[in-house]
């Protein structure tokens, strides 16, 4: 599927190939660097569940808006400060030797062609952004969690790709997990 993809689509799921060249043989487990991304992305997730609860709930700030564009901003200068520094590439092809040209950050097209998912995702922040001030924050990350859900369903309906049961089972029995450690909190 991947080697068929126009050179202007996002590839949507990885050829096997791809993942076979990325690992090395017999190396199953995570890297240091595997283990400081996933800590690193796990702090901040739950930093920011917990910044977000504090400045709406507790300190009644009104405009849930301003947060969102904040963090967005945050999130986008820390990406293109990755992409200078070579550490990130926004698309699979791009070498990590790239220009540091402003004017060149992402092209047009692609932009153009991902304006759907980041308009979705926009009104999914702001959406979150509201229910974490009237919910507590066992409930909020429970209702996340099918988010999950609504994209293997839609991903079913656009693209046709179906999941594999042990990973629609391994999804349901986080789900129910959450649900009841949602309700007893």
């Amino acid at each position: 599927m991947a080697s068929s993809m126009k050179s202007d689509e996002l590839p949507v799921t990885v050829n096997d190939s791809l993942k076979r060249q990325e690992q090395p043989k017999g190396s199953a487990a995570m890297t240091k660097r595997g283990v400081y991304a996933a800590a690193s992305y796990m702090a901040s997730a739950v930093l920011l569940i917990m910044f977000n609860k504090a400045a709406l709930s507790s300190y009644s700030f009104p405009c849930a808006n301003v947060i969102t564009l904040f963090q967005m901003f945050c999130s986008c200068s820390i990406l293109y400060a990755l992409r200078c520094w070579k550490i990130i590439s926004f698309t699979v092809g791009e070498p990590h030797t790239t220009s540091n040209n402003p004017t060149t950050l992402v092209p047009l097209k692609t932009l153009v062609h991902t304006l759907p998912l980041a308009l979705s995702y926009l009104l999914y922040m702001l959406i979150t952004m509201e229910a974490v001030r009237g919910i507590n924050v066992p409930m909020y990350t429970t209702l996340r969690r099918t988010t999950v859900a609504f994209t293997m369903i839609v991903e079913y309906l656009l693209t046709g790709q179906k999941h594999s049961l042990p990973v629609c089972g391994d999804y349901f029995a986080r789900c129910i997990s959450c649900w009841s450690a949602g309700l007893i909190l």
